[in-house]
Parts: structure tokens; C-alpha cells; sequence
């Protein structure tokens, strides 16, 4: 008979590619993740994975499971989802995936919240997308999924900066920066901001997120497209000025009935929030 804990473990190691990775993401341990996969394959009499030095490696039983089991874990959270929403008290946990805090610090309206809150404890992780076991997000965008609902709290103004000797170079260097949550429209946004600057712009290297993009900019590595006003950078002279970007409030939308994501999607709203 198929146990949902075992399908959950073996979603983890297909999903993270080892056990010990697994075990982090679940928060347990490691001979757990093990012993409810091994089960899983025992009983389907199939092997699910090939153990090699760099990870597990899915088999092709495996992938044709997997599929099987991602659909079950999204009716599964859809359906937690929908519970949680029709709960009107303003407690419990709330799970936030916040924005990189050099773009945007949110931790004044966290504190203020949560003073404010009593009953609530704030789970922030580091994130830039809305994955299905996290109620809001804050997200830097101008196209927010159609499948969320929510709010656009501000918009934050953006510059090509750099050190004075980079920014007065008669052929800059520059360097752009990734954000996960958006498959590549940040990048793009970028290179087209260097195109209108430049016809062949040379792109030093493209930095995982903006705060290393930030940091590269202040070693002198190049000039970056940052939010403006960066202590120790200067503006690109002969850059034009570029329209702000809006950060937006998130949530699933059979949550935005539940008591604690409409109160924080309120108070957020009402809060006075600075660039």
C-alpha cells in the first residue's frame, strides 16, 4: 500500500537531488529519508534512483512516478490552501519569502507587525518566489503571475551606478544581476537598459543576485543597475533616467480570506514604507 510520507520523501530526494539535502528540506533525518524511500521502492518493486558519487539520479520508473506524485503534492498543499483560508483568527504562523534586503529591507514593517501582533510568529526565508508552503510574498516586479493575487506597495527607483573611476570610464564594464523568481525577465530588463546605452555593452559578468551585484559595483568591477541612491557609488553620467520598479505583496488566492493574511496584507497596505 502507497503511504503519502513515503511519496513525500521520495519528492524531496528527486526534487534536491541527495538525501542529505532531503533531510534539510523536510527537517529530518537522514537515515528517515533513506528508510522511507527505500520502502517506496520495496513497494513498487521498482528502483526509483541510481546512487553515483554526485547524488541520486532518478531512474526513468522514477520520472514517470515523480510526475505522478508532483500532482498529488499540489492537490495536497491546494487543499491545506483552502482550509487555512477559511480561518479567520489572526494567529498562528505566517510564512514570508522576502525580497534580497539590499533591494528592499522589510524588516521595520516586520518588527512593527509583529509588535503589533501578539498572537503571530513571522517565518521569513530568504526568497524571491512564492513556492506552495509559503502564504506571502514580497516581490520585486512589474508582471505578477496571474495564478497570485495581492498588491503593489511601492515602486523603487533604479540606476546605473558605479565607483567614480568605473562610471568615468570612456568604455565602462558593467554587470548584471539574476532574480530567480521572474525566469530571466530581470535580466532582460537589464540588457535592455545596456542597449539603449550602448550597442555592445561589455558585460563583465552576471552576478547571482543584486546585493552581489551591489558589492562587485563598490569593488569597482564595473557599473550595475541598482536601486538608486547607493552610498559610495555615483551615477553613469551619460545614462537616461530609468522608471522605478514596482515591489508587490503576494499571496495565493485561496488564502487572501484567511484572518492572518488579511491582516497582513492590511497593515502592509497602511504601513509607511521607504525606498
Amino acid at each position: 500500500m502507497l503511504r503519502w510520507d513515503a511519496i513525500r520523501h521520495f519528492v524531496a530526494v528527486a526534487r534536491d537531488g541527495s538525501l542529505s539535502a532531503a533531510a534539510v528540506s523536510l527537517g529530518v533525518s537522514h537515515a528517515t529519508v533513506l528508510r522511507q524511500v527505500k520502502q517506496l521502492e520495496e513497494t513498487l518493486a521498482t528502483p526509483l534512483f541510481e546512487h553515483r558519487q554526485s547524488g541520486y539520479r532518478i531512474t526513468p520508473e522514477g520520472q514517470e512516478l515523480l510526475h505522478h506524485a508532483l500532482e498529488m503534492e499540489a492537490n495536497a498543499e491546494a487543499l491545506l490552501r483552502q482550509a487555512a483560508g477559511q480561518d479567520a483568527a489572526v494567529s498562528g504562523d505566517l510564512q514570508l519569502a522576502l525580497p534580497d534586503p539590499s533591494v528592499f529591507d522589510p524588516w521595520p514593517l516586520l518588527h512593527a507587525f509583529a509588535t503589533t501582533h501578539r498572537g503571530m510568529r513571522l517565518l521569513p526565508r530568504a526568497a524571491t518566489c512564492l513556492p506552495p508552503d509559503v502564504d506571502i510574498a514580497l516581490r520585486l516586479t512589474d508582471t505578477p503571475p496571474e495564478a497570485l493575487v495581492g498588491r503593489q506597495l511601492l515602486r523603487l527607483p533604479f540606476a546605473l551606478q558605479g565607483v567614480e573611476a568605473a562610471v568615468s570610464s570612456p568604455r565602462p564594464r558593467f554587470v548584471l544581476w539574476q532574480d530567480t523568481s521572474e525566469d530571466g525577465a530581470t535580466l532582460d530588463w537589464q540588457r535592455q537598459v545596456l542597449a539603449a546605452h550602448s550597442r555592445q555593452p561589455d558585460v563583465a559578468f552576471v552576478a547571482p543576485s543584486h546585493g552581489e551585484a551591489l558589492a562587485a559595483a563598490r569593488s569597482g568591477f564595473g557599473v550595475a543597475l541598482l536601486t538608486a541612491g547607493r552610498p559610495g557609488l555615483v551615477a553613469l553620467p551619460s545614462s537616461a533616467p530609468q522608471p522605478p520598479r514596482g515591489l508587490w505583496l503576494l499571496t495565493h488566492p485561496d488564502l487572501r480570506r484567511a484572518g492572518r493574511i488579511r491582516a497582513f496584507m492590511g497593515f502592509a497596505a497602511d504601513f509607511s514604507l521607504q525606498p
